[in-house]
């Protein structure tokens, strides 16, 4: 699996080109956005973003579980200090 630096997915913050990071996993969720039940702004406004406070929000672990496979296009490079 590929790793992006934060910067990376920074980039992919638009509709057509829509990257989350949850729990340290980045997630593709250009295609998905449009069937998430909450609609499509709440992805496009987390676009780009660390959104594992808010995704834990809203869903449980097992929301994570069902689209990991589907949806998880790499995790993020941790920092080093």
């Amino acid at each position: 699996m590929k790793t992006f630096t934060v910067e990376e997915v920074a980039k992919h913050n638009k509709e057509g080109d829509c990257w989350v990071i949850i729990k340290g996993g980045v997630y593709d969720v250009s295609k998905f956005a449009k069937y998430h039940p909450g609609g499509k702004k709440i992805l496009l406004r987390e676009g780009g973003k660390d959104s594992t406070k808010k995704f834990f929000m809203f869903h449980g672990k097992h929301v994570l579980k069902k689209y990991d496979k589907k949806l998880k296009i790499g995790t993020v490079l941790k920092a080093k200090l």
